[in-house]
């Protein structure tokens, strides 16, 4: 998960020394049925994909993998495709393909096992999202570039060509995943009454779509841009047209408030049978009062948009930026969901009732704040949970409640095993602040490090690193885990070269079957 809003604009300049060191477009014919036999071989996934943020809409960040504790130790650098720009959206990997868009304006399709570009797509332009190709000097202090959102692959259907779905800037596009074609594009700006304005709206979709009911979900977040507004989206598979609009950025009487609030950067949790769509609301001007929706989770009915059920696990936010930014999902024997739960920037994960938003239990690890607490994705293995927070409450000035217990610029413990029973925390370590989600594979934790360019793995059974991966550069997104194979992304807005994603293998190819996914 991206970095999200005006909230880390403060942070980065802190961060900077140490990083150093609604307009629709269409193909030709989205409604006609696919033909030839071209789509064949991309018309399901294997287990071994990774295949959207959090490798599937429960976002639970868990793969199988024959990966050992010896074999991870002997992970290597197998490839790296450079780029323009940071990658921060975790890679999709699907049918030996690697899927990703970079900040340089450019959505990439690489071959797993070489490295070797297959396709590549430019994106339009918005200069408003800073940094940008040829900015002078840098934003070194933006929270992102044009592509935060990583990528969903949808397989072949009837009506449409496999495709890669994703966010670059207020723009949503489709792109046919065999060989980079447009099937559609859709803007979804700030202020949708008014023309588009690439370079003065900083609109972003942050989130990472899913798809559910021939429908594309995702959130909108103005960045704080005055009188503009975020929501929440569903829009059409085969078109990119909204199929309804829930606003977030409301009073109490459900009138928008246009006020740059609202902003939903988190990407939509999807609860079968109870057929709902979960998002997370980011604070309004570092606080949840002025807003009804402010640092609160959302329940929405999949089909329709309307409320489900809200709830505030933050309680009043005197001020610290304490945005509400994901949440997971489990789902027992019979299909329905048995587990969800929600994170901040607080360093709070909450597991409330899937049906009510009804807290169940709630644990603080860290303090948290503006560059806190969990910015991202921790992983949920059925059992437990695993995480890493993010810095602290850094601001380049003071931090927001000086005397209050564990409010610090760096903050420490900064990775957590939870039960995801009970809320106990089960083991806890230091060194780990990542901005990055979480990835379980194989019994072990896979993460990136916010201030160093390295990865770390782990043990999940207590914590012991087993290996530490050395980057060209800080990562500042997520791990995705295919097979025996390890990709993330490299760069930063502090940290703008060397860029690209990065793969990594074993020497010796385990030979035993895949662990479980859920095993941890």
């Amino acid at each position: 998960m991206a970095i999200a809003g005006n909230r880390l604009r403060l942070v980065t300049l802190l961060l900077t020394a140490v990083l150093l060191g609604a307009c629709s477009v269409s193909s030709a014919g989205p409604d006609q049925p696919a033909t030839g036999s071209r789509h064949a071989a991309t018309s399901a996934t294997s287990a071994d994909d990774w295949t959207s943020f959090g490798n599937g809409p429960l976002h639970d960040f868990v793969a199988p993998t024959s990966l050992s504790a010896a074999s991870i130790g002997t992970l290597h650098k197998a490839w790296f495709f450079p780029t323009g720009d940071a990658v921060t959206a975790t890679p999709t990997i699907v049918h030996g393909v690697v899927y990703f868009g970079s900040w340089d304006t450019r959505f990439y399709a690489v071959d797993l096992s070489s490295g070797k570009l297959k396709w590549s797509y430019q994106l339009d332009h918005q200069t408003a999202v800073t940094p940008y190709p040829g900015e002078h000097p840098r934003n070194s202090a933006s929270d992102g570039g044009l592509v935060t959102s990583s990528a969903w692959y949808e397989p072949a259907g009837s009506s449409h060509p496999a495709l890669v779905i994703f966010g670059a800037g207020y723009t949503l596009y489709a792109l046919d995943a065999d060989n980079g074609t447009l099937f559609w594009k859709h803007i979804y700006d700030g202020l949708p009454s008014e023309p588009p304005s690439p370079t003065t709206d900083p609109t972003r979709i942050f989130s990472s779509p899913i798809v559910e009911h021939g429908n594309v979900y995702f959130g909108v977040d103005t960045d704080g841009q005055p009188h503009e507004k975020g929501y929440v989206v569903a829009a059409n598979l085969l078109t990119g047209d909204p199929t309804w609009i829930h606003q977030t950025d409301v009073n109490g009487s459900g009138k928008v408030l246009y006020d740059g609030c609202g902003g939903v950067w988190s990407s939509g949790t999807y609860l079968p049978v109870l057929d709902d769509v979960v998002f997370t609301v980011a604070d309004c001007n570092n606080k949840n009062a002025q807003s009804a929706t402010a640092e609160r989770v959302i329940s929405l009915d999949a089909r329709t948009g309307s409320l489900r059920w809200s709830t505030n696990v933050v309680g009043t936010d005197p001020g610290c930026d304490f945005d509400e930014v994901g949440t997971n999902a489990g789902v027992g024997n019979d299909g329905s969901p048995d587990f969800l739960g929600a994170f901040g920037k607080q360093g709070t994960y909450s597991s409330l009732d899937p049906a009510t938003g009804a807290v169940r239990w709630s644990t603080r690890v860290v303090f948290g704040g503006a560059a806190g607490g969990f910015i991202g994705s921790p992983a949920y293995t059925g059992s437990t949970i695993y995480g890493a927070t993010g810095i602290g409450d850094a601001t380049g000035r003071t931090v927001c409640e000086p005397g209050a217990a564990g409010d610090a610029a760096v903050e420490n413990p900064s990775f957590f095993a939870i039960d995801a029973g009970t809320g106990k925390v089960l083991w806890h370590a230091d060194g780990a602040q990542s901005f990055g989600s979480t990835t379980y594979a194989g019994g072990f934790t896979y993460s990136c490090l916010a201030l160093s360019p390295s990865a770390q793995v782990r043990d999940a059974t207590d914590g012991t690193v087993v290996a530490t991966l050395e980057l060209p550069n800080v990562c500042w997104g997520g791990i995705a885990v295919s097979g025996t194979t390890v990709v993330m992304g490299t760069g930063s807005s502090a940290s703008p070269s060397p860029t690209g994603v990065i793969a990594f293998e074993p020497t010796t190819v385990p030979v035993t079957s895949a662990a479980s996914a859920r095993s941890g």
